[in-house]
């Protein structure tokens, strides 16, 4: 409402009125004060310049969770409620496409009020409760580094889960860079780090160091704090586990798909040849190493589509061809194996995910793994579909090497998930309103008896699962190469996309004076 820009308004969108005099105005104001119709009018544009401001509100953050750039809203938005208005009511849609801003800036705007009043509902709530954190660095598109944190925290009868900040390092991502960060960020919302029961990481040295490690560093502040190491980390971890002779086959698979996949003609030629041998398949799959679930997919449609790359090579690489033909076995068997990691990386994953669902998915696999080394040694394939394949084949050395390398993942997970075998889960946990408040621990015992008294609570009784790998790809896939100069952080977008909390949209419509767009 500057002078300069109430000039500038009228020069530009009112040049017809530019020159006239205060006076002027004045007996336009008189005259519409006299006028009821006028009045109605005049109250109607308002009210329907408020709606459209609130409206915005409520569009900006489905802009932001679909990860969409912000130039979306006049590009995309606007046009589809003008066609929409016009075609379906049968209206002049202009009216209302004025009255909603929807310009970049706009967006950008509104977008970021409304991560900052979700954060100060969330930093209001940590100030007063106790809460487990998990954190996560990543590289970026732009070559930055993503500190990401997440925050578990009781709030009611409710076990919630919410995105907690995301922070560019400027430098290394030492333990004490990272811990300096979230010690820094905490001591800026006035958020007690003491506050923190819990923390979940990777096993990275950075991480869990014995001397200079961001867990370390934690407990020397926080000495009651519980550090966990990531359980899908582990597992990963886990899957690595090979032996020189099934490394080997892996190294030749992944140079199959890289020979046909890789290079344009030969994609092509592949999939025509697929297309005269009828196959369910095209295409194959790149293997990507930082994508936990490529080795299970990418071996899976390998094998699916075996007969046509053994086809195609017989043209292209007859050398690739022979050493893939020789090492068929292992190929079919680590298809099999990889499926089952699958299978139990999808399980750890997700809403309901907590440390006893964990320890119930780990010990089922553990109990798993026996049973197909009993299996394999008796030549029954039921659970290797792939292998059973070439059932025929298989000598009593193949068998050997299987059983040896399912072995030896049975011990190093044994090993590395010691802590959550050994985890004791109280019968209150898994059974609240059965178990006998008299035998547990004082602390809980009038909580519980409130707790098992309450009939609401049952029906409301949940958990939430932890999200932090789910908020790297989102970030990942909100900074493309078209949108690299975005901020991830200080425009709000991320938080936007990542929270659980609701802004209160009327609240912040309210601190705005409404105006259309001309």
């Amino acid at each position: 409402m500057k002078p300069s820009r109430l000039q500038e308004h009228l020069s530009k969108k009112h040049p017809d009125k530019a020159s006239k005099d205060s006076a002027y105005f004045q007996s336009l104001r008189d005259q519409r004060s006299r006028c009821p119709t006028i009045n109605t009018m005049f109250a109607r544009s308002v009210n329907q310049t408020e709606s459209g401001l609130v409206a915005s509100y409520n569009i900006a953050p489905l802009i932001a969770k679909a990860g969409l750039p912000f130039t979306v809203g006049e590009s995309l938005v606007v046009p589809a409620i003008k066609e929409a208005i016009s075609t379906v009511m049968q209206r002049d849609p202009a009216p209302v496409t004025k009255a909603i801003p929807l310009s970049n800036d706009s967006v950008a705007r509104r977008i970021w009020e409304m991560s900052m009043d979700t954060e100060q509902q969330l930093y209001a709530t940590l100030r007063g409760c106790r809460f487990s954190v998990q954190l996560d660095e990543t590289t970026t598109a732009d070559n930055n580094v993503l500190l990401m944190a997440y925050v578990r925290y009781v709030s009611g009868r409710d076990l919630l889960e919410d995105f907690l900040f995301g922070e560019y390092l400027a430098t290394d991502t030492r333990g004490e860079t990272i811990f300096a960060a979230l010690t820094e960020f905490l001591r800026e919302r006035d958020i007690p780090v003491t506050n923190i029961i819990a923390c979940a990481t990777d096993g990275a040295p950075a991480m869990v160091g014995r001397y200079r490690g961001f867990a370390t560093l934690l407990k020397q502040q926080v000495p009651q704090v519980l550090t966990v190491h990531c359980v899908l980390h582990r597992h990963n971890l886990v899957a690595k586990k090979m032996s020189p002779s099934l490394h080997q086959s892996l190294d030749v698979a992944v140079k199959v798909i890289n020979k046909i996949k890789a290079h344009a003609l030969n994609d092509r030629l592949f999939r025509q040849l697929c297309g005269e041998n009828d196959e369910a398949f095209k295409r194959l799959l790149l293997h990507t190493e930082v994508r936990w679930l490529s080795k299970g997919n990418c071996l899976a449609r390998l094998c699916e589509l075996f007969p046509s790359v053994i086809e195609f090579l017989d043209q292209a690489d007859a050398t690739l061809k022979a050493k893939l033909w020789s090492c068929r076995h292992d190929i079919f068997y680590l298809s099999d194996f990889f499926g089952k990691m699958n299978e139990v990386t999808l399980k750890l994953q997700g809403d309901g995910m907590t440390l006893v669902r964990s320890k119930a998915t780990i010990c089922s696999f553990l109990a798993k793994l026996e049973l197909y080394q009993q299996n394999l040694g008796r030549r029954q394939l039921i659970h290797f579909p792939q292998l059973a394949k070439v059932l025929d084949e298989l000598t009593d050395s193949h068998l050997l090497l299987y059983t040896d390398h399912l072995k030896a993942v049975k011990a190093d997970m044994a090993i590395r998930f010691r802590d959550l075998e050994q985890l004791d889960v109280p019968d209150w946990v898994m059974e609240p309103w059965q178990a006998d408040a008299v035998s547990c621990e004082p602390e809980i015992q009038e909580s519980l008896i409130d707790l098992q008294n309450d009939e609401e609570a049952k029906a409301t009784f949940r958990t939430s699962g932890w999200r932090v790998m789910w908020g790297f790809s989102q970030a990942l896939h909100m900074q493309t190469k078209y949108r690299n100069r975005l901020n991830l952080v200080s425009s709000g977008a991320l938080r936007l996309k990542l929270t659980s909390q609701c802004p209160d949209v009327k609240k912040l419509a309210a601190a705005h004076q409404a105006q259309g767009s001309h």
